[in-house]
């Protein structure tokens, strides 16, 4: 009796738990099948010679390994070197030119537009205005924003590759890495030219 007893008071226990709150488990399920990244890609290309125009489909960031040229983005081009990152919405029409005579290494990882919209809509972001120019943001990074910039992309590739348990936890983290790379290094005035 003593069993069955003990048995049922932790069963309350449990069921009264917040981590078994429904209200937790909805947001955690939200967040996994909306927020979290269904599938993320990423590769490393060695471009030795001008690709063909692609029209970019993804949430796409790029980031210069190694080489030098230039990318061209809706028509304008932006000259690319070492540690340069590369933001690209969907709907960019792009194409990479690496300079004569060298190798472009360039790698990039691609996820679905549900990140973007969660950051976007984060609550502790409040602007009466924001837009989303036609120009990518662009970053050349040096010093620590670099070296974070490439541990995370060498994690996006491991994890790619190796497929472990949570690699979309992982991952998520890694692109969010990215994004506040960007958001650091890029002025104010390029996603909020109403606010000063």
């Amino acid at each position: 009796m003593q069993k069955d007893s003990t048995s049922k008071s932790t069963q309350n226990k449990q069921k009264s738990s917040p981590r078994n709150n429904s209200t937790f488990s909805g947001a955690h399920d939200y967040f996994s099948n909306n927020v979290l990244p269904q599938d993320i890609h990423a590769r490393t290309r060695h471009i030795k010679a001008p690709t063909s125009y692609i029209n970019n489909q993804e949430q796409t960031f790029l980031l210069v390994r190694s080489g030098t040229g230039t990318i061209y983005v809706n028509g304008m081009g932006y000259k690319l070197k070492p540690n340069t990152l590369i933001y690209l919405n969907p709907f960019h029409r792009y194409r990479l030119l690496p300079s004569s005579q060298e190798e472009l290494t360039i790698a990039e990882a691609r996820i679905n537009s549900s990140t973007y919209v969660y950051m976007i809509a984060n609550p502790y972001l409040k602007y009466e205005h924001m837009v989303v120019p036609s120009q990518p943001p662009i970053a050349c990074l040096e010093g620590l924003p670099a070296q974070i910039a490439n541990d995370s992309m060498d994690a996006l590739l491991s994890e790619t590759e190796n497929h472990s348990k949570d690699s979309i936890h992982f991952c998520f983290c890694y692109i969010m890495d990215f994004f506040g790379l960007i958001t650091d290094c890029i002025p104010k005035s390029y996603l909020f030219p109403s606010e000063k």
